[in-house]
């Protein structure tokens, strides 16, 4: 008898589990963007797409996206939500496959992670979308402004977007183990146990549950929750005042994170010179 030589798609399912802590808080993650995910990992395995193959189409989907968003044609904005979604539903595929499959590889990681240039200009591409959209403006009349204006706000929310990833990666990089109290990695670190452990005495804490704002927080970062209010300002003809939110939310983010950051930062200095 043969055997079955495809994954079912509990099978699919259970290579996830490590990520259902992350996507607990996430119910357009967990409830819908995942679940049609598994769905497309069991078509794509079974007509013996890669992960790497998945990987570049989700790159070309968003490029497809990004150009009827940019058209001044109003039908095609519709498509190119669609289109984004359709990519945001690739990008869980591509990792599934590899787990699935047993593929993980170097080359297949940097694949993935080239592919969110898709989120680097999405906020770009929303103030264009606005400068050629008078119609999906909500302050069309009572305030005066030149459109250009949206061409500017949508640079400057994806600068801040970019920016807040680029705060949280370096303090990831540089001082987040020792804020954790993660142990010595290095000879020159093993000279100062004692004063690791006292670090890691200091500053190790449990992480607490979510509260309703870091619930509500994790879920305004992340991309489905991007594209389903995009949906709704585009329903609303209001996507001047979705660009608006995000336009400061990055900017206050980026400056709060800086000064927390910064302070956790300076006490672990303290704790090297005492």
């Amino acid at each position: 008898m043969a055997t079955n030589i495809y994954p079912t798609l509990r099978e699919i399912r259970d290579t996830h589990a490590w990520k259902r802590d992350y996507e607990r808080y996430l119910p357009l993650s967990r409830y819908v963007f995942r679940p049609l995910g598994f769905l497309l990992t069991w078509l794509a395995i079974r007509i013996g797409l890669t992960s790497e193959a998945v990987s570049w189409l989700s790159g070309f989907i968003g490029l497809i996206a990004y150009l009827c968003l940019i058209s001044s044609q109003e039908y095609l904005l519709l498509v190119g939500i669609a289109l984004l979604c359709f990519f945001n539903i690739l990008d869980c595929v591509d990792g599934s496959i590899a787990r699935t499959m047993k593929t993980e590889n170097p080359y297949g990681r940097f694949l993935d992670s080239l592919m969110n240039w898709v989120d680097m200009g999405f906020w770009a591409l929303i103030g264009i979308v606005v400068y050629r959209h008078e119609q999906l403006v909500y302050f069309s009349g009572p305030i005066e402004y030149s459109p250009v204006f949206w061409l500017a706000a949508g640079g400057v929310t994806s600068y801040f977007f970019i920016l807040l990833g680029y705060i949280e990666s370096t303090f990831d990089q540089y001082v987040r183990d020792e804020w954790k109290g993660i142990g010595a990695k290095n000879d020159t670190d093993l000279k100062n146990k004692t004063k690791d452990k006292k670090t890691s005495h200091s500053f190790h804490r449990e992480i607490p549950p979510f509260s309703v704002v870091r619930i509500i927080g994790h879920n305004i970062k992340v991309r489905e929750t991007h594209y389903f209010l995009l949906i709704l300002a585009y329903l609303c003809k209001a996507i001047d005042l979705l660009l608006v939110f995000y336009l400061f939310y990055y900017f206050l983010n980026t400056i709060f994170l800086i000064i927390i950051y910064s302070n956790r930062g300076r006490q672990l200095l303290k704790s090297y010179n005492a």
